[in-house]
């Protein structure tokens, strides 16, 4: 039986405290070695000491659950800010989570559909198989004897939010990119915000069933009568999460395809669908045994304007231009900088959004692109993307449709990298003959 959730603040915060004096133990007795050791015995003393303290930080977030974990999991996907080592331990977040004590599965189930799992179910498996947006996911069987994936969020996640940010901001402060680490943060508060709502996350799951229109992609089908605000019901599907998938390994062409169909599903959703499945984990994509791709973790997908479309699609448009006018007035009209900005900003600003934009309409230069015959691709990317953080503060701005669309294509293109694969990357809305 799992252990009970530390929900006060004063609990969670020592919980978090005793987190930070264990890393912060590490941190000493590297200090205290550092200066008899030669250059090697110090990066391999780093290393352990990054080491160690990662699988100190993913047990303590662990017990926690909830928002600390959740944002366990996004941080991971900044690989330009967190060390190999703690990206590691973060990712296992995605599928693996000590369960809750399964009476208080129970009290939620009875204070939120009114009955207990035996009564609702034909079958009701207490121990959960997943981790999911703030809570955890149980199999479960209907009535009539359809196979469901019952998500169930753990307690007073609304009143936890800021508290958790608060202590995951102290436990990563001794991390070299701490200040943008921390803007990391910020922008996670709002996404965790919107993820509590099981409501609003049923019904983008039935807008993208509805809508999504691509027969080798699946989307659950939702349980209304058995799903509320902190409960929600759908239908079960097989596969292998794409993190689990990969570890079989699959051959280049299994991994072509399965690639492919997810930047397939990024594209129709932004351009056509005006929606952004914004969360581009490894545990939110189920591959199935024929490849077609099941979606999971619908709370975190973003609404778009179709004005804001099509200035991003003019924005990777002229990316392999040097027109700088038609790059400063783009970027006025988007909101990222104001129209007089302060001497030398504008420069600034415009030199790097046009490094941005020849370094992504690389992806367009041939018909296929190939990850694996490019290391360099995603090195050259972390380190734009780290300048672009820097200059944040010189801008008006930071659309957050462009908040979200950023971090999603971006985690696509390392999961693409990862996988080392060749796929087309070029598409009717950003490629022109001129790139």
């Amino acid at each position: 039986m799992g252990a009970d959730i530390p929900t006060g603040r004063l609990s969670r915060t020592l919980s978090s405290g005793r987190v930070a004096a264990r890393m912060g133990g590490n941190q000493v007795r590297y200090l205290m070695k550092r200066p008899f050791l030669s250059e090697e015995g110090q990066q391999r003393s780093r290393e352990k000491r990054d080491a160690d303290n990662a699988k100190i930080l993913f047990k303590g977030l662990s017990l926690l659950r909830g928002t600390a974990l959740k944002a366990a999991q996004m941080l991971s996907f900044e690989r330009e800010l967190i060390p190999e080592s703690f990206q590691k331990e973060l990712e296992k977040s995605y599928f693996q989570v000590p369960p809750i004590n399964r009476a208080l599965i129970r009290k939620i189930i009875v204070n939120g559909l009114g009955a207990p799992p035996e009564r609702l179910f034909d079958r009701f498996d207490s121990t959960a198989f997943a981790a999911a947006s703030l809570g955890q996911v149980h199999r479960a069987r209907s009535k009539d004897g359809r196979n469901l994936a019952v998500k169930v969020q753990y307690p007073d996640m609304n009143k936890t939010i800021a508290n958790d940010l608060r202590m995951l901001r102290t436990l990563v402060r001794p991390m070299a990119d701490y200040d943008l680490i921390k803007l990391a943060l910020e922008e996670i508060r709002e996404v965790l915000l919107a993820e509590t709502d099981y409501e609003a996350e049923a019904g983008n799951i039935r807008f993208f069933r509805d809508n999504l229109d691509m027969d080798n992609v699946k989307v659950p089908r939702t349980e209304p009568a058995l799903s509320t605000g902190r409960i929600l019901t759908m239908s079960f599907m097989e596969g292998r999460v794409l993190s689990q998938w990969l570890e079989t390994g699959p051959d280049q062409e299994s991994r072509n395809r399965v690639a492919q169909t997810l930047n397939d599903i990024f594209i129709r959703g932004f351009y056509e669908l005006n929606l952004i499945h914004a969360d581009p984990n490894p545990g939110n994509f189920l591959i199935r045994d024929n490849l077609d791709i099941g979606l999971l973790d619908f709370g975190c997908v973003r609404a778009v304007t179709p004005e804001f479309v099509s200035l991003y699609r003019e924005l990777i448009r002229i990316g392999g231009s040097n027109d700088r006018d038609a790059y400063w007035s783009l970027l006025v009209r988007m909101k990222f900088m104001p129209e007089n900005p302060s001497a030398g900003i504008r420069d600034e600003v415009v030199s790097l959004f046009m490094k941005m934009g020849a370094w992504i309409n690389r992806v367009f230069r041939e018909e296929y692109f190939d990850f694996g015959a490019n290391p360099d691709f995603m090195a050259r990317g972390r380190e734009l993307g780290r300048n672009m953080q820097k200059i944040r503060r010189h801008m008006e701005g930071f659309p957050p449709e462009f908040v979200f669309l950023d971090r999603t294509r971006y985690g696509l293109i390392r999961l693409y990298e990862q996988m080392g694969v060749r796929i087309k990357l070029r598409n009717r809305y950003e490629y022109n003959d001129s790139v």
